[in-house]
């Protein structure tokens, strides 16, 4: 069955500061480049855990460092206990 899950990169503990004012398209730019290095930190350990015959979809990388993947329940739980990885499954929501 497959399930969809979303991963994070773990963060820790840091007190936020906020900026000084940037640029929007450096700003944008620097997420983008974010979003594709942890898409692929997560595809290498996939691959290199050889779960990819497990994982049907794979997101394309966006403006934030998340991925969603449609896998099955087994790359969840490995991806759960990777230190470097915050994962877990999407609720579904049905709207009438």
């Amino acid at each position: 069955m497959w399930i969809e899950t979303i991963v994070m990169p773990r963060e820790e503990s840091v007190t936020y500061r906020p900026t000084s004012q940037r640029d929007r398209a450096a700003v944008l730019s620097a997420g983008c480049a974010d979003s594709q290095h942890f898409r692929d930190s997560v595809l290498t350990y996939l691959k290199s855990n050889e779960l990819m015959n497990a994982v049907k979809w794979v997101s394309e990388p966006g403006s934030v460092p998340m991925v969603t993947l449609h896998c099955t329940s087994g790359v969840l739980e490995q991806l759960q206990r990777e230190p470097r990885f915050e994962a877990g499954r999407s609720l579904s929501c049905s709207v009438y």
